[in-house]
């Protein structure tokens, strides 16, 4: 419509930011509610633990210290009084956006813009692959489509063209290698079955028609098609690096594709923000450049004025996490980038945010995250002091200070 707006938002709005496993470790904690009290009802259970201590174990209890406090705090109806006083923080702390994994009970009640998540139900994985949060999608698999269109099935009749939501982001820092051939490389050190193999396979006897003639290109000794399928050596020639690739940018293209083909069935008029990519290589950025509204990097960096889209790419850029912790006030761990005390991770915020405001591409900030996380972890571990509030809903004002001033500038540093 014409009207600049600049995304300044914050992460995981919600009640559930110091949910933490309690399972097998019930004696690091002074007090637990005991069955009958008030505040059993803020036990829950998980499975999810790609890391750290409870990884492998099929499910596990927590407890949600963020909630309890909150009723203590706010009393039976501090559900709703969290959520409205979340829409009024923001507003105050000069932010417009409520951001990924935010509550949706808060968000819809559509008096902040915000984001949202699609996740990919029961995709089939590329078994060579490998990475952080785990495998990449094989992307030529059918049921790789299914899962995204399933994903995006249940933002029907809610966020999906509702002008409140800015649009929506499609995974998170999936795992691209950390070179430009790795997809091809692992879709070939996959096995045999693997759909996206077979489309790679389809690929070489189009171009080379036997498999003499791709010997003879890639140095290799295969003595048939079939033989090529079923190895699962991995070629290192540079007779091979063209084809793999090709491969992997028709790889990264078909995922993008798809993804935004499954957005805009149900979602026309929102953006497809893209996969808010960690780790990743210029040749999947191109790909995201060619079918994502905006491409999203969660770039934990101390300032993003050296960030780059690869030669001849010129695309809307957004940062989807990034954040400071410090130790000054009662936690372990600072996250994934550190300040010296509460003051400091405050003047690295507005650091971080002006410089992003000056980028020509950057067209929003959104910090990782709205709460701190439980000293005790949640179920991977992670036990970061990354909050503007505390675990008992106390704002780090020093913090909010720099959000307000930063948000005052915004229009006026981003012309």
């Amino acid at each position: 419509d014409g009207r600049l707006f600049w995304s300044h938002g914050v992460d995981c709005v919600c009640a559930w930011n110091a949910t933490t496993p309690v399972t097998d470790r019930e004696a690091y904690f002074a007090e637990l509610p005991q069955a009958g009290s008030p505040f059993e009802r803020f036990y829950g259970s998980a499975s999810w633990a790609p890391h750290g201590f409870y990884k492998g174990k099929p499910s596990y209890r927590t407890f949600n210290f963020t909630a309890a406090n909150l009723q203590r705090k706010y009393g039976e109806e501090s559900s709703r009084a969290f959520a409205d006083q979340a829409h009024r923080r923001l507003r105050s702390w000069g932010m417009n956006t409520i951001a990924n994994w935010s509550d949706a009970s808060i968000f819809e009640m559509r008096r902040t813009p915000y984001t949202q998540t699609v996740s990919i139900h029961q995709a089939p994985s590329l078994e060579g692959s490998e990475g952080y949060w785990g495998k990449f999608y094989d992307v030529f698999d059918p049921a790789f489509r299914e899962g995204v269109r399933r994903g995006m099935e249940g933002h029907r009749g809610k966020s999906a063209g509702d002008p409140w939501c800015l649009g929506y982001f499609v995974d998170n820092e999936l795992s691209w290698g950390g070179q430009e051939l790795d997809l091809a490389k692992w879709t070939v050190a996959s096995p045999a079955g693997q759909k996206a193999k077979q489309a790679f396979l389809d690929d070489l006897k189009a171009k080379y028609g036997t498999v003499d003639k791709l010997n003879a290109a890639w140095g290799t000794s295969h003595a048939s098609w079939e033989a090529w399928l079923e190895s699962r050596a991995v070629p290192e020639s540079d007779g091979a690096k063209g084809d793999l690739g090709d491969f992997s940018t028709r790889m990264a293209e078909t995922y993008f594709q798809v993804c935004r083909e499954e957005v805009k069935r149900v979602a026309p008029d929102n953006l497809y923000l893209g996969c808010r990519f960690a780790e990743v290589n210029d040749r999947a950025v191109r790909a995201a450049a060619k079918f994502c509204d905006v491409v999203s990097f969660n770039f934990y960096t101390e300032n993003v004025v050296q960030e780059k889209l690869p030669e001849g790419v010129d695309k809307p850029m957004l940062v989807g996490e990034f954040h400071f912790g410090a130790l000054d006030r009662g936690m372990f761990h600072t996250g994934l980038r550190g300040a010296a005390n509460q003051q400091e991770r405050a003047w690295k915020y507005k650091n971080y945010v002006e410089g992003a405001l000056r980028h020509p591409n950057i067209v929003g900030t959104h910090w990782f995250q709205y709460g701190d996380q439980a000293t005790t972890g949640r179920g991977d571990g992670e036990n970061y002091q990354i909050g503007f509030l505390d675990v008992c809903d106390t704002p780090y004002p020093e913090i909010v200070k720099a959000s307000r001033e930063v948000g005052e500038e915004i229009y006026s540093l981003r012309k």
